[in-house]
């Protein structure tokens, strides 16, 4: 399979990206993740109707594409390309449909300015979650509408810095998942800014390739750690019957992990699903 690599290739995977990783202040288990992988690969095999990880890392391959070529309009993105990018992200389609066409003209601009701008990354997230201001909650669907687009626009350079990976504030998310004892810590020291997350994300490349991928690194994590947060709202949420409402059908084990990486949608999707239109 076209991720692995012959054991004598193994060694160190730099991200490609610009950003300077932050140190890891706290200890992931290596453990947790061989176990994230045989759950995802045993969900698969559950599932059916895909022809095992290939079919997720081209679904988030086709979404790479989808998203690096309209951020490749520069200033000609239009209406349209933001109706596609938001058809892709979970949060959008939740949360933010009535917003895409109230403030379409806003949101485009944003969208530029955070393709362009030459601010830090975090400054640039920051900026397009504040153009709803009044709002905390179309705030951090906005953060993360913006986390996927500089993401899936070039995946070796931008770790997914959705809030569902990681929420300083909040100190939840997939990478609070791979920590041993977790629940036991009133505090996780991981930084709230992007570089954190790469610091994290290069220690899952290196993990990554001790179980054998050397490919496509950026979109494997990207799915263990969906995975990982998959769990955990399932584990959160299934005793106090929210997790239909909020996702989905209960009995897909794959539903969650699809819906949170927009890979359910289309142009994305794995497997046909309803069109969701947004108005």
């Amino acid at each position: 399979m076209r991720w692995f690599r012959k054991p004598a290739e193994a060694g160190a995977g730099a991200s490609g990206s610009g950003l300077v990783p932050e140190p890891l202040q706290v200890t992931f288990n290596k453990e947790i993740l061989g176990t994230k992988l045989s759950s995802l690969r045993a969900a698969i095999s559950e599932a059916g109707g895909v022809e095992g990880l290939e079919s997720f890392i081209e679904a988030l391959r086709n979404k790479h594409e989808v998203f690096a070529g309209i951020a490749g309009k520069g200033a000609d993105i239009d209406g349209a390309d933001l109706r596609t990018l938001g058809g892709l992200v979970f949060p959008v389609r939740r949360k933010l449909a009535p917003l895409l066409a109230e403030r379409e003209g806003a949101l485009l601009q944003g969208i530029r300015e955070l393709l362009a701008s030459g601010l830090s990354v975090d400054d640039r997230l920051h900026a397009f979650a504040g153009l709803v201001e009044e709002d905390r909650k179309l705030r951090r669907a906005l953060w993360d509408f913006a986390a996927e687009i500089l993401h899936f626009r070039d995946p070796e350079a931008m770790p997914l810095a959705s809030r569902w990976v990681w929420d300083a504030g909040t100190t939840t998310g997939a990478l609070r998942e791979f920590i041993r004892g977790n629940d036991t810590m009133r505090q996780i020291p991981i930084g709230e800014n992007v570089a954190a997350i790469e610091g994290a994300r290069l220690w899952f490349y290196d993990a990554l390739g001790d179980e054998g991928f050397y490919r496509d690194l950026p979109f494997v994590t990207d799915l263990v750690w969906a995975q990982a947060y998959s769990d955990y709202a399932r584990s959160l949420s299934m005793g106090m019957g929210m997790i239909d409402a909020q996702f989905g059908a209960q009995q897909d084990p794959l539903e969650l992990v699809v819906k949170i990486l927009g890979i359910d949608a289309p142009k994305g999707r794995l497997k046909a699903v309803p069109d969701e239109t947004l108005h």
